[in-house]
């Protein structure tokens, strides 16, 4: 059968690509012949062949060959084959049977946004749809709520004259109808959808009420002002939101890959672990992965939130999100795409919004149970006073407007839209400064910290150790290096790295090597059962330690039950390490706490060289654990956090209160078991986090106070008759929303 449609390859081609790519799309399923010329594929299919399926077969072939294709059409189809990610997405929703999940918002409905009890309109689902959506959809807005105020302004002044007042009705329903119409119809859906106490069911009940007791100019300003309000919210959570559509335009589509010395163009989810990638200056770096060859300057404010730019050449690590400002580098590729920096952090991010502080639950809770209530009280407060009264239909005239009113101000919008948002807007703070919080209820944990405690190696000093001093018995004199580096050649302890730094390539071979966590290494060598540990493991093994009064790391050597000698490590405190300890002492942190399994002696230095409250030495990774533990009991009530790097410290934090993980050289396990992650390793960004934790809980608390006090003092002014304005009311609810929203985003703009 004869093809009207032909496919050209996108992306540079070699004589040996022509060849793969050929027997790849031979082998599709209702391919009969398939030929390439000028990089476009011509095919011819199977009499019962899908043309339109095959064409989507062949561009995914394409793709995962690391090209593209773009079919050339003489008729009429088009074709957009799915990205691996939506077809996974969409099994997962095939499997799900349509149902949602916990935190999905009714993302289906785009009229209502749900707040577990409460349903609100303003969001209209910004977060789901494109910029240029968004704005469009922003606009239009804008131009409904401008036409209803002139249209408004045109109804007041025509009541102003008694010739026109009747017409100015008309011309008022008009205005309610142009701001309101979209609140009522979602309000009354919201009925038949099971969200019957929504916010805008309370807006509709409360402005029809006021036009059936002839207040039409204060149902219109009711919606004129809720419609206000609403645009207001939709772009304070549009905003927050928007960091991790943000984090998608760091990385570039098409990367450049060198195979056999040959430079050539792919999709960046084409590349794969160990693939070797050029980056030249003024691109942005796709890829996780370690520079091989070159050097040059890394713009990593996007990740890390540092403004400088970072020099790194050979051996150093890049990040995905960096930007190449200059020179030319190659870098091999040490992570898959899904598993990289960036794809952790955008996780993150996505989970921060989805796992909710107690103060949120609290306030979905309450507003499950408030919207009822107040709807119940608004009913009693309409038709039962009345009764005592003269006149029932005149009381139901005054009664009800009150119970208007009381609708009015009694939506609890500020307070269920301020709470979240006041996290959202910490947790983007946070991550632009590189602290990537993984959850608002680690958040508003961090607020009550009482005591840190950090891992020392690698978190509170560089994590380098360097041999400082070498010191040997007399029949071992000169050979403590070489033995001590032979049997840690496996090793990839700290000390053991740093020792082969020193030695040099090792090339001397050992049997029955063993290496006990926390303690140290068993091997034979040349014939004699050598130990390399710490003073511990020696003492274990009946051998008596030789004395020294050096001040560092100490690597004990025995050979054949008797001690060689030792080497002495020194591993220099982070630049910022004592600083921060001095920042969460004026924090308010009391107990700032040093875990080590060093020796005491040097642990001690340590301590005291920070100014740190205390320090546990000689501890296992399970000991670590014990003492926090004694600290967790020592203040109870209050947040202990553990800070760490390494993946023995992954016990540590899971324990914690709060853990916050050394990220940017981290291991994968400490960075996945933590609830927060210092991209740059920058322990400045320990008090960094518990001052904005402090103050984002600070602002969530002004906002709850501030719209519980105001609704309640126009409710209770409202209900006694000293004033039955509805503009008071709408202008409480409203004015009050727009307070706690500006309120919860000045977290984001201010400078801790």
């Amino acid at each position: 059968m004869e093809n009207k449609t032909s496919i050209k390859i996108i992306g540079e081609i070699a004589s040996g690509d022509i060849k793969q790519i050929k027997s790849k799309l031979q082998l599709l399923e209702g391919v009969t012949s398939v030929k390439i010329e000028d990089g476009v594929i011509i095919y011819e299919l199977n009499e019962w062949a899908s043309d339109y399926d095959v064409m989507v077969k062949i561009i995914e072939t394409l793709q995962e060959l690391g090209f593209d294709g773009e079919p050339l059409f003489e008729d009429e189809y088009t074709v957009e084959p799915k990205a691996q990610d939506e077809e996974e997405h969409q099994d997962e929703e095939e499997e799900e049977g349509g149902e949602q999940n916990e935190h999905n918002h009714d993302e289906h409905n785009h009229d209502e946004h749900a707040h577990e009890g409460l349903t609100c309109s303003c969001h209209n689902h910004e977060e789901q749809k494109t910029e240029k959506e968004v704005k469009s959809a922003r606009k239009a807005k804008i131009i409904e709520i401008s036409a209803s105020i002139v249209v408004f302004i045109v109804g007041a002044i025509l009541s102003l004259y008694e010739k026109t007042e009747r017409a100015s009705q008309f011309v008022l329903l008009a205005s309610y109808v142009i701001a309101g119409y979209e609140y009522v119809f979602a309000g009354v859906i919201g009925i038949f959808k099971g969200k019957v106490f929504s916010e805008n069911l309370l807006m509709t009940l409360a402005s029809v009420a006021a036009i059936l007791l002839g207040e039409i100019h204060e149902a219109a300003g009711i919606m004129i002002l809720f419609s206000i309000g609403s645009l207001f919210e939709s772009v304070a959570v549009y905003n927050s939101n928007k960091y991790v559509e943000r984090l998608k335009s760091l990385t570039p589509d098409k990367v450049t890959i060198e195979v056999n010395g040959v430079e050539k163009k792919v999709n960046l989810n084409s590349v794969k672990v160990s693939d070797i990638v050029v980056i030249k200056p003024g691109e942005k770096v796709g890829v996780d992965g370690k520079i091989i060859w070159g050097s040059a300057s890394f713009d990593s404010s996007a990740i890390t939130g540092e403004s400088l730019y970072k020099d790194l050449s050979v051996n150093d690590v890049v990040l995905a999100g960096y930007a190449n400002v200059n020179g030319a580098v190659k870098v091999e590729v040490t992570k898959d795409i899904k598993e990289g920096t960036l794809s952790k952090i955008e996780s993150a991010i996505k989970s921060s919004l989805e796992k909710k502080a107690k103060s949120e639950k609290f306030i979905e809770k309450f507003a499950k149970i408030y919207t009822p209530t107040i709807l119940a009280l608004a009913l009693l407060l309409a038709f039962i006073p009345p009764i005592f009264g003269g006149d029932y239909l005149s009381g139901l005239q005054v009664w009800g407007l009150r119970a208007v009113m009381l609708l009015c101000v009694s939506c609890p919008c500020a307070l269920v839209v301020s709470v979240p948002l006041t996290y959202y807007s910490g947790i983007g703070k946070a991550a632009k400064n590189g602290v990537l919080i993984k959850s608002s209820e680690a958040l508003e944990k961090l607020a009550t910290t009482k005591a840190i405690a950090f891992d020392k190696t690698g978190t509170l000093t560089v994590g380098k150790p360097t041999v400082k001093k070498v010191i040997s018995t007399k029949k071992y004199q000169g050979k403590i290096l070489e033995i001590a580096g032979a049997v840690e050649r496996y090793s990839n302890h700290p000390l053991a790295l740093a020792l082969k730094e020193k030695v040099g390539e090792i090339t001397a071979e050992v049997t029955n090597y063993e290496e006990v966590a926390g303690k140290g290494v068993k091997a034979v060598y040349n014939g004699q059962n050598v130990i390399a540990g710490n003073l511990k493991f020696l003492e274990e093994n009946q051998i008596k330690p030789i004395e020294s009064k050096e001040v560092g790391i100490k690597l004990y050597l025995s050979v054949d039950g008797e001690c060689a000698g030792l080497i002495v490590f020194t591993d220099e405190p982070r630049e910022t390490a004592h600083g921060a300890m001095l920042e969460l002492k004026d924090a308010g942190v009391n107990e700032l706490i040093m875990l080590t399994g060093d020796n005491r002696e040097y642990a001690s230095t340590v301590r005291k060289q920070l100014e740190m409250t205390r320090s546990y030495s000689e501890l296992l990774p399970d000991q670590k654990v014990e003492k926090l533990e004694l600290v967790m009991e020592e203040v109870k009530g209050k947040t202990v956090v553990a800070v760490g790097d390494g993946i023995n410290d992954a016990p540590l934090l899971s324990r914690a209160d709060v853990s916050v993980a050394m990220g940017e050289v981290g291991a994968d396990v400490t960075i996945d078991s933590a609830d927060v992650v210092l991209t740059n390793n920058d322990l400045s960004k320990v008090p960094y986090l518990v001052k904005l934790a402090k103050r984002t809980r600070s602002i969530m608390l002004q906002n709850i106070i501030i719209a519980i006090l105001v609704k309640v003092a126009v409710m209770v002014l409202g209900a006694v008759g000293v004033t039955t304005s509805l503009w008071v009311a709408i202008g409480a609810d409203v004015g009050v929303l727009i307070l706690a929203i500006l309120n919860a985003i000045r977290n984001r703009a201010k400078i801790i």
